[in-house]
């Protein structure tokens, strides 16, 4: 697809195109890579589709002015690791995803061991808190959660060069950008979820957004400026028609030509089609 340069309002056009394209979606067939496979490629788009509806619903009921922009950057981001994750997953679709379901046990397992921990915190309201949580939601699963870890224990550790075993991170061992090398998105990851990071981490980038330098002094502000707006809504729509190509190629729905589509303000593309199925 040719790079194009849009307006705000035509980012926002795209994005509503691309959703629309999919809710016309009836149905879909259960991938020949399994139902672990299907679902969670379901479930990616369900997050995608519904990131944008959110977007769409603060630009509608606040507007352009008084757009929350960091917390657009921060659920935009999200699009960007689930695309990551989805194409990574498609290198080996039966074996990842499975890895990716089974690495639930790990983090519950890692949930229970830290409320177990802060039992015997030196802080008296974490002590109590954590034996409350403890008594009426852990202490009764706590064999079933051991058991359960200790069967995908050894798939998510790794061992070092000095022979020490370690715990994976995350589920697949490698961190998001590892990830989006191997699946061609490296560019996308310095450029764009670089920028977008910044308003996860809480660095400077968050706080400049609502200062206002003044001539006499400074003003502190919610007033969006337009170009952050802009971005976000661009990286909705590039990161949601990266997504949908994968989606429709993997489930025979439709073709890049028609996704493609949804970008089209002059009338030299096909208006966008209709799902396969």
């Amino acid at each position: 697809m040719a790079v194009r340069l849009l307006t705000v309002e035509q980012h926002q056009e795209v994005v509503k195109r691309l959703v629309a394209h999919v809710r016309r979606l009836k149905s879909t067939q259960h991938h020949s890579a399994g139902f672990e496979y299907t679902s969670l490629m379901v479930c990616f788009l369900m997050h995608n589709t519904g990131s944008v509806d959110a977007l769409l619903r603060l630009q509608e009921s606040l507007g352009s002015t008084w757009f929350p922009v960091t917390a657009g950057y921060i659920i935009t981001r999200s699009m960007f690791e689930t695309d990551v994750t989805a194409h990574y997953i498609t290198h080996d679709r039966a074996v990842r995803s499975q890895q990716y379901i089974s690495y639930g046990r790990v983090l519950k397992k890692r949930q229970m061991d830290a409320c177990a921990k802060h039992r015997k915190s030196n802080n008296d309201s974490w002590r109590e808190g954590m034996e409350l949580e403890w008594q009426t939601h852990w202490a009764s699963k706590e064999q079933e959660i051991n058991s359960k870890y200790k069967c995908v224990q050894s798939k998510f550790e790794r061992v070092t060069r000095k022979g020490k075993t370690v715990p994976f991170k995350n589920w697949s061992g490698k961190s998001i950008r590892e990830m989006a090398v191997e699946v061609d998105h490296e560019e996308a990851y310095d450029v764009f979820y670089s920028h977008l990071s910044s308003f996860t981490h809480a660095n400077v980038h968050l706080a400049d957004r609502f200062l206002r330098v003044e001539e006499d002094a400074p003003l502190w502000s919610h007033r969006a400026d337009e170009s952050d707006v802009g971005f976000v809504f661009r990286y909705a729509a590039i990161f949601l028609t990266c997504f949908l190509e994968l989606f429709g190629k993997e489930f025979d729905l439709w073709d890049s030509d028609q996704i493609h589509a949804c970008w089209d303000f002059d009338g030299t593309q096909n208006a966008p089609g209709k799902p396969g199925r």
